[in-house]
């Protein structure tokens, strides 16, 4: 997890003591020193967080008292991810928000390069690129790719519709753990019309693995998010961050 990531989750951690009620309007909240110690980041990080919610107006810093807390953030849903869901449909519908999604493509392709080091039993892989929507808005474009050996006929199963997990449960491999990554990265040129967004803007790049109960992978997914919808959980030295 680079510096950047953990700013912006330092950001919204902050932002949700303050619409949670734990920081009131008013309240100070912790030294750069003391916050640097709690979640196991450096104070350079902390300092480029709290600079960044001044600017947006929720803090106020005082030179020689601290840094207080400016306004209240406006509440607005939040796909929760990292606490445990696999499912991002499940996920969009936990944030109070309805979920549709179209397949953009779904196809076999030879595992070349890095899908045939994550896939060596299989010489191809199926390919499924899916679009989703929260509240009819564009909100991520998700990247599976799965192998042909355990997975049979996935072009007559309804992707719209239905979990890839539950396909994936009738053929015996349901995923049982998954291991991800998260990086913040413009977003694909190839992308940016689909998810309405413009070049060059930041997005959430999910970069993840899921295991079978033989702890063989199953799937390797390249998710791109929206930021102002994702809300995720990562765990640092000092315990877990939640943004």
């Amino acid at each position: 997890m680079n510096n950047e990531a953990l700013y912006i989750q330092l950001m919204n951690n902050i932002k949700k003591k303050i619409t949670d009620g734990e920081y009131q309007v008013g309240d100070k909240i912790m030294s750069e020193r003391t916050m640097s110690k709690t979640y196991g980041i450096n104070r350079l990080t902390v300092r480029n967080a709290i600079k960044n919610l001044q600017i947006e107006g929720y803090l106020n810093a005082i030179q020689g008292k601290g840094t207080f807390v400016n306004k209240i953030p406006v509440v607005q849903g939040k796909v929760e991810l990292g606490s445990g869901d696999v499912s991002l449909s499940m996920s969009i519908r936990k944030g109070g928000m309805s979920h549709s999604r179209i397949v953009l493509s779904l196809k076999k392709i030879y595992a070349i390069g890095n899908l045939k080091n994550y896939f060596p039993d299989s010489p191809q892989v199926y390919e499924l690129i899916r679009l989703s929507f929260i509240n009819g808005i564009p909100y991520a474009i998700q990247e599976c790719y799965f192998p042909c050996s355990y997975f049979k006929e996935a072009e007559r199963y309804n992707f719209v519709e239905d979990a890839l997990y539950d396909y994936m449960d009738t053929q015996g491999h349901h995923p049982q753990k998954l291991d991800y990554s998260l990086k913040i990265k413009d977003v694909p040129q190839k992308y940016t019309k689909l998810l309405e967004i413009q070049a060059g803007k930041k997005i959430f790049f999910f970069n993840y693995f899921a295991y079978d109960k033989d702890k063989k992978i199953v799937e390797y997914t390249l998710s791109y998010n929206k930021p102002e919808y994702t809300s995720f959980h990562f765990s640092t030295k000092k315990g877990l961050l939640h943004i």
